[in-house]
């Protein structure tokens, strides 16, 4: 942490004796930037120069331009203005935007679920015993003595959705090093989901896609660059729905034949597609091919096809078998259905979904795979069948006033933090219709929220 040594003569001006001095003892904690940049009439003259305070602001702003620091913190509102004009805003954080980083930096993020519990293995022991094991035991020899060795004696963490004191699905999922995976041709740090289980319970509630994407988000934010599991041929639809989301087989020293390792890249910068397709999940790309679009939904079904987002409030029945039941909340491919009809869209355009009403907020964002203009209600509850928050009688109703009804299958990517709420949206040029129906962001408007930094560029492909 380095602060600017023009910072003292600013201080110095204070006419302020007893404030000058508490900040200057302050200032001696740190050490200043050694060789700072100079500053450039140019750089002064696009952002705005016109006492000696701007000019130290600028001499300041000068060296994140010029990368000798990675970040700013500041309180200036005004520096933050010189910052979107210079094209550095994400670098330059407030005090609370800078802690969200050092913890989103060094603190292990655990993505959460309404209906899922995040939580030691050590919790889950009590389980051992019961028949959900009793598959695990028969494939594993030494199961029950690998569960308490490893995974409670190290504490492993896991998801286990439980309901009225039964477990019905678990993944435990650790960290290992290189000579732990021995993953041929793969090195550094790889995130193993040890052991994935849905029971017959559970089968069609979606809860292997809410797996997935708590492992992509976990590895993602905690910066670790490879995903795998251990599956077998006999778990034909398992491996087809890795395969979907971009896993392949891979190769373990040591391993048997019938065990088949799946290794998803989880590395951005090593992926080279210029399409936003599931096998690339989660990541994306943002550039001119596609378009983008908000999507209008009301707050009652927000709050059901998009579980884990903020505006949902926590409720005593979200680890209960209605919770559990609400299907669309927990997968990663989801429907949205509306009357209104948009020729511009294409597979791959990317759709944020704002939350009106109470809300008045935008905040997951997801990936067009198909849209469908559909007239058939056959047609259209086999496309959307468990994916949508719509009753087949709701979708009856639409459609006979409509004729026909527009059908938008996409995937959940990720949710923005903080969300863009009403004061920044009523900036937006594109708010003309108050997002009363599916709108079209300009790319004036995209761009300028990118800026300020509300998409997570660890999710977003650049291309080059």
């Amino acid at each position: 942490m380095l602060y600017h040594p023009s910072c003292v003569d600013d201080i110095l001006r204070d006419a302020d004796e007893g404030r000058r001095e508490i900040i200057l003892s302050k200032l001696r904690k740190y050490s200043d930037l050694q060789n700072p940049a100079v500053l450039t009439g140019e750089f002064s003259q696009k952002v705005g120069q016109s006492n000696v305070n701007d000019e130290v602001d600028n001499k300041q702003l000068f060296q994140v331009v010029k990368g000798y620091v990675d970040l700013f913190v500041t309180e200036d509102k005004g520096i933050a203005k010189k910052a979107r004009a210079a094209g550095v805003k994400p670098k330059v954080l407030s005090i609370g935007e800078a802690l969200k980083f050092l913890q989103n930096k060094f603190v292990e993020y655990l993505p959460a679920h309404p209906v899922l519990k995040s939580c030691s293995v050590r919790e889950i022991e009590r389980f051992l015993s019961t028949p959900f094991f009793n598959s695990l035991r028969e494939r594993y020899d030494g199961f029950n003595g690998w569960f308490m060795a490893k995974c409670v004696q190290e504490d492993r963490r896991c998801y286990a959705l439980v309901i009225e004191e039964i477990l019905h699905a678990i993944l435990i999922y650790n960290i290992e090093e290189t000579d732990d995976h021995q993953i041929e041709g793969m090195y550094g740090k790889a995130l193993k989901m040890c052991t994935f289980k849905v029971d017959d319970t559970a089968q069609g509630y979606k809860m292997g896609q809410l797996f997935l994407n708590k492992m992509f988000a976990y590895c993602i934010k905690n910066e670790i660059n490879h995903l795998y599991l251990t599956v077998y041929p006999d778990q034909p639809e398992l491996i087809g729905l890795l395969e979907q989301f971009g896993f392949v087989k891979a190769k373990r020293a040591g391993k048997p034949d019938d065990e088949v390792t799946m290794l998803k890249n989880m590395n951005k910068s090593l992926i080279m597609s210029d399409l936003n397709t599931s096998s690339t999940h989660p990541f994306f790309t943002d550039g001119d091919t596609f378009n983008k679009f908000i999507i209008p939904i009301r707050p009652e079904f927000y709050t059901t096809l998009f579980k884990d987002g903020t505006f949902r409030a926590a409720t005593l029945f979200d680890t209960s078998y209605p919770s559990l039941s609400e299907i669309e909340g927990n997968s990663i491919r989801k429907a949205y259905i509306c009357k209104a009809k948009r020729n511009a869209m294409k597979a791959g355009d990317i759709l944020c979904f704002y939350s009106s009403r109470t809300h008045q907020a935008i905040e997951p964002v997801g990936i067009l795979d198909d849209v469908k203009y559909l007239s058939n209600i056959e047609e259209i509850m086999d496309a959307v069948r468990n994916i949508t928050v719509y009753k087949h009688s709701d979708l009856e109703n639409m459609l006979s006033e409509a004729g026909s009804l527009t059908v938008m299958l996409f995937r959940l990517v990720a949710y923005l933090e903080p969300p863009i709420k009403i004061e920044e949206i009523r900036k937006l040029d594109c708010f003309g219709n108050k997002f009363q129906t599916i709108t079209q962001i300009y790319d004036s408007d995209y761009n300028k929220l990118k800026s300020s930094g509300y998409f997570d560029e660890r999710y977003i492909i650049n291309q080059t």
